[in-house]
């Protein structure tokens, strides 16, 4: 959808549609993004990869797949 003054700006959202490419390749995707986002914007350099884990490794650490990242774990 098109930016309009009616909407609000904080909740729009990027919308990426791919075909015959897994989930590996879409965090790829999306973290070259942010990075490039985060270098244009703020003239930050981030990390070359984010870290990652699977969803049986947050409920194993965590207990939870949405830690309360407030609190250093």
């Amino acid at each position: 959808e098109d930016l309009r003054a009616d909407r609000q700006p904080e909740f729009t959202q990027v919308d990426i549609e791919a075909s015959f490419i897994d989930e590996q390749e879409m965090m790829q995707i999306m973290e070259e993004m942010v990075r490039q986002l985060f270098q244009d914007v703020c003239q930050e350099q981030l990390a070359a990869t984010f870290p990652r884990m699977s969803y049986a490794e947050a409920m194993s650490r965590f207990g939870s797949d949405k830690p309360d990242l407030r609190i250093d774990l």
